[in-house]
């Protein structure tokens, strides 16, 4: 079962130290013992429509700006959802995985890994269409100020906590999308409907895709996305900055892999680095 709290910070044991000289990259690579024996590494990547995979897929450069897709091998386990990674990877010992940082976890069967090259934070949005109406204006208004302090227990907040006055509007919001933001805006919608008795909020956990969809089709009154929003998504949705989130990689805690590069976290996923012995070896020359 789910038990501990995602780490912000992992343990760091060296693995690789990256040194430029001139033109030319060195990536010295320190064995790790017990790596060799693991095998054939399981890569496990969420939905196409996820914005996790989206944001993932750009830190480690494997996304193609003109398809908008990334690269990724066809030979992923594809999750669902940041509990369902987690739990492929707490049942194999040789699985990698991406999760939110707000995702609750036992480290007695999975850990975190350290990420040197590059960050994997991003924002946990809300979008949509045109004006707001009075109860869906009021518990915006709520995140942006008092709701910071719930955002701030397991988030990073984006403003400084504030005071909230409500003003008791009545009515239903229909919010949908990313299953990342879900956990916190199901938070927020509960804290809001303890101070405003009279508003109706239902969150429904789809992905960040199918969130920016329904707010423009009207299927939901909100969207929630993990991902930054495309220039057409952008034009028709007016975008809301609840929190920061980072992404973390995990692997199985059998793995005795403690630290990794983003750049063999792109080669992991396209399919280049396919052994986990692959990671132990030799300074090469890039």
């Amino acid at each position: 079962m789910l038990k501990k709290k995602l780490p912000k910070k992992a343990v760091v044991i060296g693995m690789m130290a990256t040194m430029i000289t001139g033109c030319s990259q060195e990536v010295q690579t320190t064995h790790v013992d017990g790596l060799n024996s693991l095998g054939k590494i399981e890569v496990v990547s969420r939905e196409e429509e996820s914005g996790t995979r989206n944001v993932f897929a750009e830190k480690t450069g494997i996304l193609d700006e003109t398809t908008g897709k990334d690269k990724a091998t066809d030979q992923s386990i594809v999750a669902d959802s940041n509990e369902t990674a987690y739990e492929k990877t707490a049942e194999d010992k040789n699985a990698i995985a991406y999760v939110s940082s707000g995702v609750e976890l036992d480290d007695n069967k999975v850990k975190t890994v350290t990420i040197y090259g590059n960050d994997l934070t991003r924002s946990f949005y809300l979008a949509y269409k045109g004006e707001l109406n009075d109860v869906e204006d009021d518990f915006v208004r709520y995140i942006s100020t008092q709701g910071q302090e719930v955002v701030s227990e397991k988030y990073t907040a984006v403003a400084k906590p504030g005071s909230f006055l409500s003003d008791k509007a009545g009515g239903e919001i229909k919010i949908g999308g990313s299953t990342s933001a879900t956990p916190l805006v199901k938070e927020l919608a509960d804290k809001y409907m303890e101070i405003n008795p009279n508003a109706k909020i239902t969150v429904t956990e789809t992905d960040s895709g199918n969130g920016l969809t329904g707010a423009m089709e009207g299927t939901y009154d909100i969207g929630m996305s993990s991902r930054e929003l495309k220039s057409y998504e952008n034009e028709l949705l007016t975008k809301v900055e609840i929190a920061k989130d980072e992404v973390h990689v995990i692997v199985n805690k059998e793995n005795p892999i403690e630290r990794i590069s983003i750049e063999q976290l792109g080669e992991i996923y396209t399919g280049k680095l396919t052994e986990w012995a692959q990671l132990n070896g030799k300074a090469e020359d890039k």
